[in-house]
């Protein structure tokens, strides 16, 4: 059933979206399909943040990325959210 349960939140989310925040990317949290919406000069990014290397997509992620055509990022960690927004910002 849809909306049972509260969606939980990754631990890392705060710290990974104030990294973000601080390269000048705005965020607008989401549920689904994705953690969030990410937008930085005038492009949006569809962001899923994960913690750990090792947390795995849920089932209904994994099939939405598999035919999703579009812009998408997994983030698991502060270092690949520097990089990211780094490889971002600079293009």
């Amino acid at each position: 059933m849809r909306g049972q349960f509260k969606n939980k939140r990754d631990a890392n989310e705060p710290a990974i979206f104030a990294i973000l925040r601080g390269y000048g990317f705005s965020i607008y949290p989401t549920d689904q399909p994705l953690d969030s919406i990410c937008a930085f000069n005038g492009v949006n990014y569809l962001v899923e943040i994960k913690n750990g290397l090792k947390a795995p997509l849920t089932k209904p992620q994994a099939k939405f990325l598999k035919d999703w055509r579009g812009q998408f990022v997994i983030l698991h960690n502060e270092d690949e959210a520097h990089e990211w927004a780094k490889s971002v910002v600079s293009r």
